[in-house]
């Protein structure tokens, strides 16, 4: 803020708003009004009642100056008004070109300092923006119509107005406005929402150069030489490279959690791929510091997951373990709480297998199907086979480990979908989704499994272990 302003409270600030209405009554261009509530009141029941518009019928305008020092020294309160000329007034808007606004006569001469010494909206406005030096004003386009006035203000005033930029209405999906009432609101509608989720900066960003851009119309618009048009892929600086005010639609935009989520998706996977090539290059001698993505998921999962700490300790390997896992996970995950939530089902990455719950679900869903003893013997055989792939792999092998489970599957004549699904459960606690290649390939996939089940089910046998 430049010099010229040494705060920016307000009320702080009474005498300097009150030393530019009176600079306005000395100009002719402002004037002291004695009228009352009660008569104002009056006045507007009357307009209804003719079917007029409600407006200050500028009496208070032809008072003389005697006249008003006797009222001042009465002690009657009273407001300042500005005098609305009878000329028409036209906005140069970035957005919306030039508007041009017949007399606001129609409204009557409007007040800019209330009887308390503090102003309204429209002195203030003016008075602020030009002692901070604001070259540009952007804004919601309800304040449109309201424009003329800070420019009649600006003129009176013999001060350079800023530029104007009205900004269209984001709709909610009912079509309304969105506020705090809407149910998208509480959703995307405050940042601390979108923190919580866990949404990546550049993903909001993105989302939110979707809203109200032309180049995210149907027919490209011609911005910085080439025809642009809007991405989930784009990032900081090609949004910088590429805004325009003058790129901003007029039309209202329905702001859609859908593309909030796509985004979330797109810079996710990137920032993902991103991180694990980063790890890679890196020697492990000189490891210092976890990419952004896995310190800003170790702060999430501490923050939603009761009990959870991480290593203080994070070497190279534990964040490759853990990048490899996410990269898995390509396409699925549009924000941290992803990771989290029950319904994806990735909680075994963060806390283990509940394995109470694991021999509920074989039980139910497994024992129908085959024997006791084909279980055990097939969970044995599996799990020496992938702990060898574990130990032997720098990386999960899916080729490796698919043809290791079809191989026990044929020996023990096992349906593939009923190994597969045994192994789900077993690896990860759920019947259905997930890949080898989340589980941990340090820990060797033969040591989740058993001590799970060969120690649990009925028929298992101790020799049966590895």
């Amino acid at each position: 803020m430049p010099s010229t302003v040494s705060n920016s409270i307000q009320s702080e600030r009474k005498s300097m708003y009150i030393n530019v209405a009176n600079q306005l009554i000395k100009s002719g261009m402002a004037y002291r009004c004695f009228c009352s509530i009660q008569r104002l009141e009056l006045l507007r029941n009357e307009q209804r009642r003719r079917k007029e518009n409600p407006r200050y019928d500028n009496r208070c305008r032809s008072l003389t100056n005697s006249e008003v020092q006797q009222r001042i020294q009465q002690g009657e309160p009273y407001t300042i008004r500005f005098k609305v000329p009878l000329t028409k007034v036209t906005v140069e808007d970035v957005i919306f070109g030039k508007v041009e606004f017949e007399t606001l006569n129609s409204q009557g001469d409007f007040v800019i300092l209330k009887s308390d010494g503090m102003p309204v909206y429209h002195l203030a406005n003016v008075v602020d923006d030009h002692y901070m030096e604001i070259t540009h004003v952007i804004r919601g386009v309800e304040w449109l119509s309201s424009t003329p006035k800070h420019l009649l203000l600006y003129t009176a005033l013999d001060w350079n107005p800023p530029v104007f930029a009205h900004l269209p209405l984001l709709l909610s999906s009912t079509g309304g406005k969105l506020s705090k009432r809407t149910p998208e609101f509480a959703l995307i509608g405050q940042v601390r929402a979108l923190i919580g989720a866990g949404y990546l900066p550049s993903a909001v960003l993105t989302w939110l150069a979707s809203v109200g851009t032309r180049s995210n119309e149907q027919s490209p618009v011609k911005i910085t030489g080439e025809f642009e048009r809007w991405s989930p892929q784009l990032q900081m600086e090609d949004l910088v490279s590429r805004f325009n005010l003058r790129s901003v639609s007029r039309q209202n935009m329905t702001i859609s959690a859908d593309i909030l989520r796509l985004c979330g998706r797109v810079h996710f996977d990137r920032m993902t791929v991103e991180a694990l090539d980063e790890c890679l290059r890196c020697p492990p001698n000189s490891y210092r510091r976890s990419p952004e993505l896995l310190v800003r998921l170790r702060q999430h999962l501490e923050a939603s997951l009761p009990g959870y700490q991480h290593s203080k300790c994070i070497s190279i390997e534990d964040d490759l373990q853990i990048l490899r896992q996410l990269r898995a996970l390509r396409g699925r995950i549009s924000c941290l709480s992803d990771l989290t939530d029950t319904k994806q089902g990735l909680g075994f990455l963060w806390k283990g297998v509940n394995i109470e719950e694991c021999l509920s679900k074989i039980k139910a869903s497994i024992l129908p199907l085959t024997s006791e003893a084909v279980v055990v013997q097939f969970i044995t055989r599996v799990a020496e086979d992938l702990g060898r792939i574990s130990h032997s792999c720098s990386d999960n092998n899916d080729a490796t480990v698919a043809e290791a489970v079809q191989t026990n599957c044929a020996a023990f004549k096992l349906k593939r979908s009923t190994a597969m699904c045994l192994l789900r459960i077993c690896l990860t606690g759920n019947e259905v989704l997930h890949f080898f290649a989340l589980c941990p390939p340090t820990v060797c996939y033969g040591s989740a499994i058993s001590s799970s089940f060969n120690t649990n089910l009925p028929c298992s046998r101790t020799s049966d272990s590895h």
